[in-house]
C-alpha cells in the first residue's frame, strides 16, 4: 500500500480503474497452465493507486523476457491490473486503456442529468455535501462514492467472463484479495463474480462505500495483505515475482503535520503485513523510481508513471529471461480481447427490490425478453435507472443457459435513505449564502417525499415541499408547499437608485404534475401569496404592488441541458401562465406570462455554441413584486436570466424581450471560457415597435471551472446601461 498523506490515500482507487475498454468474448481454450512443467511462476501484484500504472511496464518486460506466468494474485489497483491480463487482455491493450482514460469522469457519481425526473432538476446540483439522517441524527456517510460508474465499467470490462464462476478457469488462474470489515481478515477472491472481488478489493475506507457481497462487508485488502505473495503459492505457483509498487514510511523530517503522523501511524501495520509477504518471495521487483517524486493520487501523470514502469522492467530484463529459461513451456498466445459481442437474453430477473416492483424497474429499463443485448445498451439503461431518485445503485450480469441463450441479472438497491444537505453560495454583491435541504422518504405515509430547504444570507428562503405519489413508480404527483422569502429590494430609474423596502412573502401552492416523469413535465395549481413591505425608503417611487392575491397557474418545462453549470449540449424550455382575477375572488386582478429557451450546440468537443431567448409580458395595474422582471436576479423557476453589464434590480420592468448569443470553450478538462453578446428591451407597456433608442446592448466575458466546492466564475460585462462590472461567482446557484 503506498505510504502517502491521508488525503492522497483517499484517491488511492483512481487509478484502479484506468481500466476502461469494451471487452469481448475470448476463446480461453488457448491459454493454459503448464501442469507438467517444473517451474509454475505466480505474478504478484501489490495496491498503490495511481502507482499501479507502472505494473504494466513489469508486465511487457515478463512478456519480452518470454517468462510464461501461470496464476496472478493482485490487491487493490494490482487486482485490477492483473484480471484483466488474467482473462485476456494483452499489455499493449492494457497501455491504451491507461492512456485513453479520463478518471475524473470515471469516479464522479453525478448521475445522467437527461434521465433525473422532473421534479429533481428543479433542486439537483446545488449542493457540496451529502449526509445520511436516521433515527439518532445526522451522521457521516459511510464513503464518498457508492462506485456504480465504476461497478459498471468493471462489468464491461469482464464481459467475456461474466459467465464464469471459477476464476481458476480464466486464460490465468487468478486470485483478489480484500478485508473483511467485520473481522479484519484477509479473504481470497477465487470464484464468484469478477467485478464483485474487484470491487471489493479497491473499496477503499472512506472514499468508496464498503462491498457487500452475501451478507459480509469487505474494503480494500491492502490494510491487510497488500502483496499477496502466500495467495500465488496457495493457487499452485512454486516460483514467485512480487512487483511492489508501494512506499517506504516517511522520514522524519516529512512528519511535520497532524495528517502526516496520522497516515505514518496508520501505515506501520501494512507495512510490517507487506513486509512479510516480500520475504516469502522468490524474486522481489521493487519499483524505487517512484518513491518521494510519486503520490497514490498522480493520475494527470499517466504517462510518467508508464514510462517508469517500463525502465524498471528494463532493469530486470536479464533475470527475467534466466527465470524464463528455466521453463521448459513457452507461454500461449496472447490474441487479445477482442470487439464486444451481442448476446441474445431470454429472459431479466431483478433482484434486490423490496419497494419497487419488478414490473415497474422492467418498465423503466425497457428489457425485454429476446433481445440482443451488448454493454452499450445495458449501460445506457442502467444509467437511466440509476439516475431516478428511486435507486441507489444498480448492477447487472449477463448468466448463461443451457440452451446457448442467457439470462440478464439486474440488482438494485433502493434509494430509501432520508438524507441531510448543504451548499455554499458566495457572489460579488450578495456576499455568502448557505443552504441546508433535508429529503424524507415516507415521513408522513407511504408514498411521498418531504423537501425542507433553507437559504441563509442575503436573500432568505424558506420552504416545506410535500409530494404525495400514492403509487410507487408513479410519475403523477400531488405537491404543497409552503415558502417564506424575503429580499432587500432597491429601485431604479433612469439608471440611479430612487427606493428601497424589504420584501417579504409567505405562499402556500398546491399544484398536479407529471413530476416524477423524465420528459415534458405539464404543471397546473393554485398560488395564494401574503406579501409584505417593510424599512421603505421612499415610497413614492416603488411600483410593485404589496398587495395579497391568489392566482391560478400552468406551466410547461422541457430540459434536456446534459448539466446544470456549465452545459454543453441540449435545451431548456419554460413556459408560465399566471392570473389572479377578482373572478376567483383576487383582491387583485393582474396576468403574468413568461417564456424562457436557452439552448446549447455543440460544434466539436471542446466548443459550443448557445442561444437564450426571454419573454415576459403582464397586464394589470397591480402587479406584485415577484412579477417584475429583474435580469441577473436568481429565480427559483428560470434560474439566472443574464444581460452583462446589469446588476442586480438595476433593470426592473413589467416586460422584457431580451436575446443574447455566445460561444463557449473548455480548452481544458472542467475548464470554460464564455464570450456572449446582449440585446434587450426593458418595457412598461408590451409592443413590437423596435428601435434602436430603446434597445439595450451588452456583452461578457466569463472565466470558469467546475471545482469541488461548484461552479467558480469570474465575469466581465458591459452594457449600454453600465460601463463595466466585475464579479466572482463561487459555488451552485440557489
Amino acid at each position: 500500500m503506498a505510504n502517502k498523506k491521508f488525503q492522497a490515500y483517499w484517491w488511492i482507487l483512481f487509478a484502479s480503474i484506468f481500466l476502461v475498454i469494451k471487452p469481448v468474448k475470448a476463446d480461453t481454450s488457448k491459454f493454459i497452465t503448464a501442469e507438467e512443467d517444473t517451474l509454475k511462476v505466480g505474478l504478484v501484484l501489490s495496491g498503490g493507486g495511481a502507482l499501479g500504472l507502472a505494473h504494466i511496464g513489469v508486465i511487457q518486460a515478463l512478456e519480452e523476457a518470454g517468462v510464461r506466468i501461470d496464476y496472478i494474485t493482485g490487491t487493490s489497483m494490482g487486482s485490477l491490473v492483473g484480471a484483466l491480463y488474467s482473462i485476456g487482455y494483452t499489455s499493449d491493450q492494457l497501455l491504451e486503456i491507461a492512456r485513453s482514460n479520463n478518471f475524473m469522469e470515471l469516479f464522479t457519481e453525478g448521475r445522467n442529468r437527461r434521465y433525473i425526473t422532473n421534479y429533481e432538476r428543479t433542486f439537483e446540483d446545488r449542493t457540496v455535501a451529502t449526509f445520511p439522517i436516521s433515527r439518532s441524527g445526522i451522521e457521516l456517510p459511510v464513503g464518498i462514492i457508492t462506485g456504480q460508474n465504476v461497478y459498471t465499467f468493471l462489468s464491461r470490462l469482464a464481459w467475456n467472463v461474466h459467465g464464469t464462476e471459477n476464476f481458476d478457469l480464466f486464460p490465468i488462474p487468478f486470485a483478489a484479495v480484500a478485508t473483511d470489515l467485520e473481522t479484519g481478515e484477509a479473504v481470497v477472491f477465487r470464484d464468484g463474480y469478477l467485478p464483485d472481488a474487484l470491487r471489493a478489493s479497491i473499496s477503499i475506507p472512506s472514499v468508496f462505500t464498503p462491498h457487500v457481497i452475501d451478507d459480509r462487508i469487505f474494503i480494500d485488502g491492502g490494510l491487510i495483505r497488500n502483496i499477496p505473495v502466500e495467495d500465488a503459492l496457495e493457487l499452485g505457483a512454486n516460483f514467485t515475482i512480487a512487483v511492489d509498487v508501494s512506499s517506504p514510511l516517511m522520514p522524519k523530517d516529512r512528519l511535520n503535520t497532524l495528517a502526516d503522523i496520522f497516515t505514518q501511524s496508520f501505515y506501520f501495520r501494512i507495512q510490517e503485513y507487506s513486509e512479510i509477504q516480500r520475504n516469502m518471495a522468490d524474486y522481489l521487483v521493487e519499483v524505487d523510481e517512484l518513491h518521494g517524486r510519486y503520490t497514490a493520487a498522480d493520475f494527470d501523470k499517466v504517462e510518467e508513471l508508464l514510462q517508469i514502469g517500463k525502465r524498471a522492467g528494463e532493469k530486470h530484463l536479464e533475470n527475467f529471461r534466466k527465470i524464463a529459461a528455466k521453463q521448459s513451456i513457452p507461454p500461449p498466445p496472447r490474441p487479445g480481447v477482442g470487439d464486444t459481442g451481442s448476446l441474445p437474453i431470454s429472459q431479466v430477473q431483478i433482484r434486490g427490490n423490496t419497494i419497487y416492483d419488478s414490473e415497474y424497474i422492467l418498465n423503466q429499463l425497457e428489457f425485454e425478453p429476446g433481445m440482443y443485448l451488448n454493454p452499450d445498451i445495458i449501460e445506457q439503461k442502467v444509467t437511466r435507472l440509476f439516475s431516478s431518485q428511486y435507486i441507489n445503485n444498480v448492477t447487472y450480469r449477463i448468466i448463461p443457459n443451457d440452451d446457448y441463450e442467457y439470462t440478464l441479472q439486474i440488482n438494485v438497491s433502493e434509494n430509501i435513505r432520508d438524507e441531510f444537505k448543504v451548499g455554499i453560495r458566495y457572489e460579488t454583491g450578495t456576499q455568502a449564502s448557505i443552504l441546508l435541504q433535508s429529503n424524507f422518504h415516507n415521513l408522513l405515509h407511504n408514498g411521498s417525499l418531504t423537501r425542507l430547504e433553507a437559504r441563509l444570507g442575503d436573500r432568505q428562503h424558506f420552504l416545506i415541499d410535500h409530494l404525495y405519489f400514492g403509487v410507487l413508480g408513479s410519475r403523477l404527483a400531488l405537491r404543497s408547499s409552503i415558502q417564506y422569502q424575503s429580499e432587500n429590494v432597491e429601485w431604479f430609474s433612469a439608471g440611479e437608485r430612487v427606493s428601497r423596502f424589504k420584501h417579504q412573502v409567505l405562499r402556500g401552492e398546491l399544484s398536479w404534475a407529471n413530476y416524477f416523469s423524465t420528459n415534458n413535465m405539464f404543471e397546473t395549481g393554485i398560488r395564494k401569496d401574503f406579501n409584505y413591505q417593510s424599512d421603505v425608503i421612499n415610497p413614492d417611487s416603488i411600483r410593485a404592488s404589496s398587495e395579497d392575491f391568489h392566482a391560478l397557474f400552468m406551466r410547461f418545462t422541457r430540459d434536456r441541458q446534459n448539466r446544470r453549470s456549465y452545459p454543453t449540449s441540449g435545451e431548456k424550455l419554460i413556459v408560465e401562465g399566471f392570473l389572479s382575477d377578482s373572478f376567483f375572488f383576487s383582491p387583485i386582478t393582474f396576468s403574468s406570462f413568461k417564456f424562457f429557451y436557452d439552448s446549447f450546440y455543440p460544434v466539436t468537443d471542446f466548443m459550443s455554441l448557445r442561444n437564450t431567448l426571454y419573454a415576459g409580458y403582464t397586464t394589470g395595474s397591480d402587479l406584485p413584486w415577484t412579477f417584475w422582471k429583474s435580469p441577473n436576479r436568481y429565480d427559483d423557476t428560470f434560474g439566472m436570466k443574464r444581460f452583462g453589464g446589469l446588476m442586480r434590480y438595476e433593470a426592473n420592468s413589467r416586460n422584457i424581450q431580451l436575446a443574447s448569443a455566445g460561444v463557449q470553450f473548455e480548452p481544458f478538462y472542467h475548464r470554460f471560457i464564455g464570450i456572449d453578446v446582449y440585446s434587450a428591451r426593458f418595457l412598461r407597456n408590451w409592443d413590437f415597435n423596435f428601435s434602436e433608442r430603446d434597445i439595450e446592448f451588452g456583452g461578457s466575458l466569463t472565466v470558469g471551472a467546475q471545482t469541488i466546492l461548484g461552479p467558480i466564475k469570474a465575469i466581465f460585462s458591459t452594457s449600454t446601461l453600465n460601463n463595466f462590472r466585475a464579479e466572482i461567482q463561487i459555488g451552485h446557484q440557489f
